[in-house]
């Protein structure tokens, strides 16, 4: 599906774009599930499934970022605005998954209307 590049690109810079599949994704909905909660990468690693080396490669990057916090050995969802929003926000489609298993949104996004197409210039 094409994107807006620039929007792609933006979102990417600011660390606010995640695929569901990715370690980061995975990384902050656990560590976002649980914001008051350190968590050594082994740990971290146990919880998710994914293998320690990569836990700790990205729980870098996501520091880099300003999207998690690190008190050695520990590492917590960090406290900017933009993960509060973003937290919510996959709980919140995580919650409707689990709500509605049955409702398949599948190709919704080829007859959704942009609202801001809408509007009147």
């Amino acid at each position: 599906m094409p994107v807006n590049f620039e929007e792609y690109e933006q979102q990417h810079e600011d660390g606010l774009a995640f695929d569901p599949d990715t370690h980061a994704y995975q990384i902050l909905t656990f560590l976002g599930e649980h914001p008051e909660t350190g968590f050594k990468p082994s740990e971290i690693a146990e919880e998710t499934g994914i293998k320690p080396g990569s836990v700790r490669g990205t729980l870098k990057r996501l520091e880099d970022k300003g999207l998690v916090r690190h008190a050695e050995p520990f590492w917590a969802i960090g406290d900017d605005d933009r993960i509060a929003g973003t937290t919510g926000t996959m709980l919140g489609l995580k919650a409707l998954g689990e709500r509605y298993p049955d409702d398949d949104f599948e190709g919704w996004d080829e007859t959704a209307v942009d609202p801001r197409e809408m509007r009147d210039e």
